[in-house]
């Protein structure tokens, strides 16, 4: 790859993660640190860094509802990660508790107001407002990302911090001055939620954090073994969680893997769920539905055979969602993957192309040990629900506050 097509690249994904303003911004920062020797705007971007600490002082309840304070990042459409805020959000506006979101930044161009986008992932009547120096009181104030934690320390006027934690994210970095930003958030004795059992274990170990943890499901509605398929029948075909700005979903390693695939059988297509269209030269039949409705999603998955979905850090909600659509799951191993997954519902392989790839191959060759592992699959993520799972979000607030929760919720 040249300097100049390197260079394109790089920019494309800044673009991609923050969007056209934010991307160019950034791009332009990275191009003066390295290029001209020049200092970027280090106080504009991370002078968050600096806020003084103010402690929680307002009493805690003697019972519910809560009032609860949720502190978010810029946020757009489709963002996986904002469908676990805003389901635990709507659910307990239901179960009666006062939520209010605050947003850090400016939302991404072009999609409407933060309120509007977040009304499209459920019909919350919660609006999103931006975050400042003066916010209502709250029972709970709840941090959902690194830098909003920042936020969340310089806040005092609520009875308990909370940290929604949905992957160890000083990993999404390599070693330097944003690991240490977001390894310092875990230090300040905030009441750890976390997506899965993984993230718990670590923070407890590493940082002797207070950790509570959830566990996955699926919307039924868009996700099931029935119903149409997007792409014809007549063809095998691969789906591959393709998101090469991503570095912790191992884009290169699954291209590496599908490659071998492709030499064995040549026939097979391969769908990139993930990328947004565009031109990519790849050594292997391949298709980009490019971004779909979860319905739409539903009806992708029902059209694969198998699916390749690789992370390196904590687990998507994705494999899941495939299961529950009847697609068979062949992942990577290790304790961030198999705190959910298990042999006997997914392929686990090592993060090798040629192990992944004989993994893949064992499914497409052998159709009743795929079947096997598809109905397996299909048990297992039947056998779960969101509901419970917010509940525990729910006691979690309630243990963090000292208090007993009375409610009962169907």
């Amino acid at each position: 790859m040249s300097p100049r097509t390197s260079s394109a690249r790089k920019i494309w994904n800044l673009i991609s993660r923050n969007g056209i303003r934010g991307g160019f911004r950034k791009a332009s920062n990275i191009w003066a640190r390295h290029q001209l020797a020049a200092p970027h705007d280090v106080l504009s971007e991370y002078g968050f860094v600096l806020e003084e600490n103010s402690p929680a002082k307002l009493e805690a309840p003697r019972n519910g509802p809560l009032r609860i304070n949720w502190i978010v990042p810029a946020f757009g459409r489709g963002d996986g990660g904002m469908f676990n805020i805003l389901r635990a959000v709507h659910r307990l506006e239901q179960w009666g508790h006062t939520n209010r979101i605050y947003m850090v930044g400016p939302p991404p161009e072009g999609g409407g107001s933060a309120t509007e986008v977040a009304h499209s992932y459920f019909p919350i009547k919660t609006k999103v407002e931006s975050f400042g120096r003066e916010i209502a009181d709250s029972d709970a104030l709840i941090a959902t990302f690194w830098p909003t934690a920042y936020a969340a320390r310089s806040v005092g006027n609520t009875a308990r911090k909370f940290y929604i934690v949905q992957d160890v994210e000083p990993l999404f970095y390599a070693s330097g001055s944003l690991t240490e930003f977001a390894r310092e958030t875990y230090r300040w004795g905030f009441y750890g939620i976390t997506a899965g059992k993984w993230i718990a274990d670590v923070l407890r170990s590493e940082f002797n954090m207070e950790c509570t943890a959830f566990r996955f499901s699926y919307d039924r509605e868009s996700y099931s073994p029935y119903g149409p398929k997007l792409l014809p029948k007549g063809r095998r075909r691969v789906l591959f969680y393709a998101r090469p700005a991503t570095e912790r979903r191992g884009f290169e390693l699954g291209i590496l893997a599908l490659s071998l695939v492709a030499r064995k059988m040549p026939d097979i297509e391969f769908v990139l769920a993930g990328l947004r269209p565009r031109s990519i030269e790849l050594p292997f039949r391949f298709n980009i539905p490019g971004v779909l409705s979860p319905n739409e999603l539903g009806s992708l998955y029902r059209s694969c055979d198998a699916a390749l979905v690789l992370s390196h850090t904590n687990l998507s909600l994705l494999p899941l969602e495939l299961m529950a659509s009847g697609c068979a799951v062949v992942s990577n191993s290790g304790p961030n993957v198999e705190w959910l997954l298990t042999d006997e519902v997914a392929r686990l392989s090592p993060p090798v192309p040629q192990a992944l790839a004989d993994a893949i191959l064992a499914l497409l060759q052998d159709d009743a040990l795929r079947y096997r592992q598809v109905n397996s699959a299909l048990a297992f993520a039947q056998s779960t629900d969101w509901l419970p799972e917010i509940r525990s979000i729910e006691s979690a607030l309630y243990n963090g506050l000292g208090i007993l929760s009375e409610a009962t919720h169907e």
